[in-house]
This record gives C-alpha cells, sequence and structure tokens, in this order.
C-alpha cells in the first residue's frame, strides 16, 4: 500500500480492502507497509481499486451490455423489415405505434449507451453530453404533425392498408352499416386521411368491423389498442369511445368479452354525460384532485358528437343488458334529455332525426325493464305479494304505452324497416313487463285493473283474460319484429347492428318459450304456431343469414353469418325433434287426465330474457 502522512487517513476511496468492508477508518502506518488496524490484528493488508479502475471496468460491462443489446435490436429488426411497406407510402409517416425510419447504429449506440448507464451516477458525470439528442431516436412516435391519436400496438395490420383501401371500408361502413345505428355523423366528405388524423381509432375500429381479411388478427389488435388507450396514456375521449361502440356493434367476434367491453364504454359515458361546467366545488376539488377536468365549454360541433356518443352508449348498453342478462346499463340522466333534444332538434344531420326515435324508442322500453326490476326487488324483500308495490307498477305501465302509440303517431307512414322493428320490439318488452305484474298480482289488484280500464262496462276481464290479452300482445309484436327485420334486403341485413340482432333474438327466445315453455291452462299453444310458426321463422333467419355471408364475402365455414346460419338451422333441428317428443307425452298426459279429472295447470311469473 502507498505511504501516506502519520496518523492521517487515506483520501476517499482509497481504503483498503479489510477497513472498507469493516467501514473503519484506514490510517496508514508510519513505521512500515499497510494500516494501523491490519497490523494490530495481525492481518494482511489488501489495497482496494483505485476509483479510475472501476470506473474503467464498469464502462466494459456496460460497453458488453450494449452490444448483446445491439444484437437482439439487429435480429428484431430483420423480422420486420419484410413486414415493411415499400417506399414512398404516404402511410408510413407519421402513424402511431411505428418505429421511428432513422435507426443508424451510432443512434443506436448512443441511446443504448444512455440506457445503460443512466442509473450509474458515477459514470453519469464523465459521459460525453453531445449524445444526448440521439438519445430518443429509436421510439414509438406518438401522433407527429397532427395526429392526435394515441401510440398503439406496433405493426397493426390496419397501418399497412393503403388510403385507397380505407377509403373503401369507410364507405362501406357509411353506406351498408351506419344507417340501422347512426352514433356518429361521417359525412360524404370525411376521408380516411381525416379520420386517421382526427380520429384512429375510430378508423382503426370502422377498418376492423369492414373488412374481411385477417379479422381474428384485426381485432386482437383492435382490443389490445383500445385498452392500452384505455388505461396507459392520455386519449381523447371520444375517440376511444366511438371505437369501442363501433366494435361491440358491428364485431361479431367478442362475444365473450362484450360484457366487459361495453363497461369500459358505460365508464367512459358516464365521464361525458355528467356536465362538468357551472360546478361550484370543482375548485375545491381540484385542491385534492389536481388533475380534475375544467376544460371549456365544447362547441356546438363538439356538443352534438358527444350526444351522440352518449346516447348509442345507452342504446347499446340497454341492449347488451337485455341480451346478456348480467350487465347494467348506462342509467339516463336529465343531462341526457338535453342532448336528445338537441339532436331532435337539429337539421344539419340528415340522420339525427331518425336516430332521435330509435332512443325515445329504447328508453320506452327500458323504463319498461326498470319498473319489472324494481317490482322484483319490492316483492324479494316480503313473504307475500303486497298490493301497493304492483299497483304502482301498474300505474307507472300506463303512461308508456301512450307515449308509444304517441311515437308511433308522429312518424311518417314510409318509415323503414328497422324503426318498425325496433317498436314492436318495445310493444314487447312492455307487455312482458305487464304479464309479470299481473302473473303475482293479488286479487285486489284484479278489481283495479277492472276499474280503471276505459273500455269496459261494469264488470271488467277476469285474471286470466288479461294475462292470456297480454300474451297474445306478445305474440302479435313478435310476429311485427321478425317481419320487419327479415324483410330487409341482403346488402341491408349484411349491415344490421348489435342492436337489431338483440331484438330478433329475443323474439326468438320468447316466441319458443310461449310455445314450448308456458304452461298455462288457458293459453294453446297450437294457437300460436298458427300465427307464427317457430321452425319456418328460424329457417327464415337461416336463411337470410345466408344471402347476408354472400354479400359480405365470407370465405370461411365459420364467418359471423355462416357460422349464425349453421347454428340456427342445427337448433331448428333439434327443436323439431324436441317437441315432436314432448308433443307426444303431452297427448299421454291428456289421456290420464280425462281418466283422473283433469291435469293442474301451472302459472308463470316472470318472462324470461336472453343469456
Amino acid at each position: 500500500m502507498e505511504r501516506r502522512g502519520p496518523s492521517h487517513s487515506g483520501p476517499y476511496g482509497r481504503a483498503c480492502t479489510g477497513c472498507f468492508k469493516a467501514k473503519c477508518k484506514c490510517v496508514a502506518r508510519a513505521d512500515g507497509p499497510g494500516c494501523q488496524r491490519c497490523h494490530s490484528l495481525n492481518r494482511a493488508c489488501q489495497p482496494s481499486d483505485s476509483v479510475r479502475r472501476s470506473t474503467i471496468l464498469k464502462k466494459q460491462n456496460a460497453n458488453a451490455r450494449i452490444a448483446e443489446l445491439e444484437k437482439k435490436l439487429e435480429s428484431v429488426i430483420e423480422r420486420l423489415e419484410p413486414r415493411n411497406p415499400p417506399d414512398g407510402d404516404p402511410q408510413r409517416e407519421h402513424q402511431p405505434g411505428r418505429l421511428a425510419p432513422a435507426v443508424n447504429s451510432r443512434n443506436v449506440h448512443a441511446s443504448l449507451s444512455a440506457s445503460a448507464v443512466e442509473n450509474d451516477p458515477e459514470e453519469s458525470e464523465d459521459t460525453d453530453t453531445d449524445n444526448d439528442q440521439d438519445a430518443g431516436t429509436v421510439l414509438w412516435s406518438p401522433g407527429q404533425a397532427g395526429l392526435d391519436g394515441p401510440p398503439t400496438a406496433a405493426f397493426a395490420a390496419s397501418d399497412f392498408a393503403s388510403d385507397a383501401e380505407n377509403e373503401t371500408l369507410l364507405t362501406t361502413f357509411r353506406s351498408r352499416m351506419l344507417q340501422h345505428f347512426p352514433f356518429v355523423h361521417l359525412p360524404s366528405e370525411v376521408t380516411a386521411h381525416q379520420l386517421r388524423r382526427d380520429r384512429p381509432l375510430l378508423l382503426r375500429a370502422i377498418v376492423c368491423v369492414a373488412s374481411q381479411k385477417g379479422k381474428p388478427t384485426q381485432s386482437s389488435e383492435l382490443r389490445r389498442a383500445m385498452s392500452e388507450a384505455l388505461l396507459l396514456q392520455e386519449t381523447d375521449r371520444i375517440d376511444l369511445l366511438l371505437a369501442l361502440l363501433t366494435y361491440l356493434s358491428w364485431g361479431w367476434d367478442h362475444s365473450k368479452l362484450m360484457s366487459r367491453l361495453t363497461m369500459q364504454a358505460v365508464s367512459l359515458a358516464c365521464e361525458m354525460s355528467n356536465p362538468t361546467p357551472q360546478d361550484m366545488d370543482a375548485p375545491m376539488r381540484a385542491l385534492f384532485i389536481p388533475d380534475v377536468d375544467t376544460d371549456a365549454p365544447p362547441s356546438t360541433s363538439h356538443f352534438l358528437e358527444q350526444q351522440r356518443a352518449v346516447l348509442g352508449c345507452f342504446v347499446l348498453s340497454s341492449a347488451v343488458s337485455s341480451y346478456f342478462n348480467h350487465v347494467n346499463a348506462l342509467r339516463w340522466t336529465p343531462h341526457m334529455d338535453e342532448g336528445l333534444a338537441a339532436l331532435g332538434a337539429n337539421r344539419e344531420c340528415p340522420t339525427d332525426a331518425a336516430f332521435a326515435v330509435q332512443v325515445r324508442l329504447q328508453l320506452l322500453g327500458q323504463k319498461a325493464v326498470y319498473i319489472r326490476q324494481q317490482q322484483q326487488t319490492e316483492q324479494g324483500y316480503m313473504q307475500a305479494p303486497a298490493d301497493t308495490p304492483l299497483i304502482n307498477a301498474l300505474v307507472s305501465l300506463m303512461p308508456l304505452q301512450g307515449e308509444l302509440e304517441e311515437l308511433k303517431k308522429s312518424l311518417p307512414v314510409s318509415e323503414p324497416s328497422r324503426h318498425l322493428a325496433h317498436i314492436a320490439a318495445t310493444e314487447l318488452v312492455i307487455n312482458e313487463t305487464r304479464h309479470a305484474v299481473n302473473a303475482m298480482e293479488p286479487m285486489i289488484i284484479s278489481h283495479f285493473s277492472a276499474m280503471t280500464a276505459s273500455n269496459t262496462v261494469g264488470r271488467g276481464p277476469s285474471k286470466a283474460a288479461e294475462r292470456s290479452w297480454c300474451l297474445w300482445q306478445c305474440v302479435h309484436a313478435i310476429k311485427a319484429c321478425a317481419d320487419a327485420l327479415l324483410a330487409l334486403s341482403a346488402s341491408d341485413f349484411a349491415g344490421i347492428s348489435f342492436v337489431q340482432w338483440a331484438q330478433l333474438a329475443r323474439s326468438i327466445v320468447v316466441l319458443n318459450h310461449l310455445t314450448t315453455g308456458l304452461e298455462d291452462q288457458a293459453w294453446n299453444r297450437a294457437d300460436v304456431r298458427d300465427v307464427v310458426d317457430m321452425p319456418v321463422l328460424l329457417d327464415r333467419v337461416a336463411g337470410q343469414l345466408e344471402l347476408a355471408a354472400q354479400v359480405a364475402g365470407e370465405q370461411e365455414p365459420e364467418g359471423a353469418f355462416t357460422g349464425h346460419a349453421r347454428r340456427m338451422r342445427e337448433f331448428c333441428s333439434d327443436w323439431r325433434t324436441s317437441t315432436a317428443r314432448e308433443h307426444r307425452t303431452s297427448e299421454h298426459l291428456d289421456a290420464r287426465s280425462r281418466v283422473y279429472g283433469g291435469a293442474r295447470a301451472g302459472g308463470l311469473a316472470n318472462m324470461p330474457v336472453i343469456n
């Protein structure tokens, strides 16, 4: 060890190995080599490495790590190079989720050097500051040149589609699909390039639902991009909500994820449907939540765009709620009344009036669902049926039918088939709720219904007659809904949204219950089959799905339409077999009832919902 002055400890970083480990002061001996502590303990005094030598070793280790990372990066680039678009493609520039084109060895080395030594305080002081500009060359391009969109999953299939392909898919979406559920306004002058700049996630969703090529891959990448935008990035909420609604309405391959995606859309809609201006408590909340939203009031066009998205989320979440029965629909708020009135009065967008009709019809049906849910909840807390909750339910149902009749009268005679189907589906929900209430009402409510009936003189209809009337109203509503949807052309049927599909599915499920599952002595199933024959209806739906598959250009045997058509025909065959078996069983029971004095009739507490 080097000689140092007597009674002076070594400079910082020059202590011997023993003193360094023991965290003791290292004092050199004046009369010999080594330090005083090692000499007194009779140990060998081994000098430690100098600061300069340690720094050299650290640089060598960092260079080794950099070389290893460079090899890995080069292998990744070699694998991805065949998928790159040709030079001069306008889509290559300024796209989210894409590696920057300029990648050379010097920039790679500089950026990796910065990342390798960023946690080393000693080495960072010796690093050349001139490399700071090159450290971020390899990065994810987060929407340059006016792109507001979030950085999404790298090398997505939709990113490589040309503007011409995207324009064709946008035209298909605008002409075939959007008319069935116009929750977004896309004028004909809006191009795919403009959507890529202003609404990148919405464009990706449109390309995904309107294209038939690489559907599973595009759907997976779109879901990944929306998840990243929802949880990891600062994204425009309206763009994300519109993308979610588009994918949910026309995706056809997300049945297992539909509940979760719907709840994400509902959460976004709740953020936008609650007005923040004129909130006196917002400055106080900002003291505790610094990132509270204090944006200025939106413009008229942006306000209408938000209201379309929020109301579209209400309609879609209501349809999903009735289809799966375990998802809560978006609750209606007074602020949504204002948005609905604004859309109904808007004449600049030609689809706003039709969309407002859809929302009003869905709201009437959802009000009936709320009445049934509230009545069932109140009955669950009581040991026996009580008069007051059931009377309130019947009184609440009376104005819904009146509002529906007024809405039907206000519509033009040449109303589209999808609106006729929606009207019939709303009538079905109202009559289902009315039948469910009548099924558990005590005798006093039968007298109340008789006294309040305007078309009855003297004694009103019996309880069984009231139930039978509700069931027949359901049968006629089922027939009207199915006829309206199946009257669409194959091209129009190929563009129906999940809202129309849920209406058709619910009609078939309720019809199946009325023809096979309802046990009521006063109910004749054969008469129902004379009005709507279940096998004939299933064959019509399967045939329409097969025609829609041809129009959509499906090539796979398990595509969205071909797969549904195959399952529909299989179910029709099974239904015929099971119905024939039940018919033989019922004839045997009728014979026994004639011998033993009649069969016992059952009742129905609730109409089924689709699951």
